[in-house]
Order: C-alpha cells, then structure tokens, then sequence
C-alpha cells in the first residue's frame, strides 16, 4: 500500500530540484520581469512605457530584437547617499551671489558711464588711459573678471545638482526631490539573449543592464520609495 506513494515521491523530486535550479532563468529572479518588459518595449517600439522604466533602448533596428533571454548575474546593491538638498542650496547661493553682483556692476556702470565708455573705446584701440579713466579701468577690469567667476560658479552648481537628481528625477517622478535627502541604488543584470536581427537571422548576445532606483526620505523619516530605471546599456 506505501509503495505508489514512495515512487510518486521519487517522480516528483527531481521535478522540484529542475524548477529550483531552473529559476532565475525563467523568470525567478526578481529582476526578470522589469527585464521582460523592457526588451518587450523595445522590441515593439512602445516609447511611451519606455519613457517610464528607462533613459536607454535596445534598437530593433539595430540591436535586433530579443525574443527569448535568461538571467546570468545580478551584482550586488551599490548605494550611495544623496546629496540633493546640499548641491540645491549650493545653486541657490551661486546664484544669489550671482545676482548681488549683478546689482553691484550696474550700480558702478551708471555711476561711471562716461569714463567707462572712454575706457572701453582705448581698450578697443589697445590705446594706455591715465588719471581717474585708469582707477576705472582696474575696477572695471576687476567686476568683469568677477562677474565671469559667478557666472562659472551658477554653471558647475548647476550642472552638479542636475547629475545629482537625474536619476531621482526619473524614479520619483511626482516630487520635487531637491527637497529630500535620500540614496541612490544601482546593480548591473547580466543576461544572455537571442536576438532577431533585422535580416532575419538569429544572434546569441550577452547584455549588461545597469538599473537604478532612488529611495528619499520625507520630513517624517518615511521612505518614498522610487520604480527602478534601466539607464545603461552594454553588449558584450
């Protein structure tokens, strides 16, 4: 009477081991379908989803279209802290400075625009100024020099801040997120895919897709946890 039971169990064992080994290749792994769905997306040119999980594509066109892949690797979480609010404050007082300087080289322009005109005019015919147009000269020399500076200080603020929040950006998209602070988490996936190339023939690729995804903190200490976004893409 125990022995159907004990075969039906020797069947079935090495089914649960084949799907335990099986798993990351079809579709176990956590990633898979974020995965599916990208190469899903590219393959039938959906940009309006694309838009939404990812800033690269894999061109049909081009790359081919993946019909079938697995799941090689995935590395481990590499996070960093945010630095949103800081590199925010940071533009925001470039760009105050900016502005008071502004004010400053205006108010010495219209207080000095004759003997500024002379000067400009000399300096125009590489021509030597002397007595109270040379005092103008050297600060006007001086507030022109200095307006380059901040101008330079705005323009690395802020393409520091927009490097810092172009991710978090695209995960958190119903936030300003220059107001949190928060981390950033990347991993590559490494997957081996066939391809359908646009002459009708077949390649076996192996492609690295770097995700990211930005989690901020709110003024609670709650996380405001953002989607995952494909922003890399590599063929080895």
């Amino acid at each position: 009477m125990l022995r159907p039971r004990f075969l039906w169990c020797l069947l079935f064992v090495p089914v649960l081991l084949t799907l335990a080994l099986a798993g990351p290749g079809c579709g176990g792994a956590p990633e898979y379908q974020l995965v599916d769905q990208f190469f899903r997306s590219s393959r039938y040119a959906d940009t309006m989803t694309l838009g939404n999980i990812a800033t690269v594509s894999f061109d049909p066109k081009k790359d081919g279209a993946v019909e079938g892949f697995s799941i090689v690797s995935v590395t481990p979480d590499e996070t960093r802290e945010l630095k949103l609010v800081e590199f925010a404050k940071a533009l925001k007082d470039a760009q105050a400075d900016d502005q008071e300087h502004t004010k400053t080289m205006k108010a010495y322009q219209d207080a000095n625009t004759d003997a500024i005109d002379r000067v400009l005019k000399a300096e125009a015919k590489n021509a030597r100024v002397s007595g109270k147009d040379a005092e103008v000269q050297k600060a006007w020399a001086k507030l022109r020099e200095d307006q380059k500076a901040h101008s330079k200080s705005v323009s690395e603020a802020r393409a520091k801040l927009a490097a810092e929040k172009r991710v978090a950006e695209l995960s958190v998209d119903d936030r300003d997120v220059t107001t949190y602070n928060g981390t950033e988490t990347s991993k590559d996936v490494t997957v081996d895919a066939s391809a359908r190339m646009p002459d009708g023939s077949t390649m076996k690729k192996t492609i690295v897709l770097t995700m990211q995804r930005v989690v901020l903190k709110d003024e609670a200490g709650q996380d405001i946890a953002g989607k995952w976004m494909f922003t890399k893409i590599q063929q080895k």
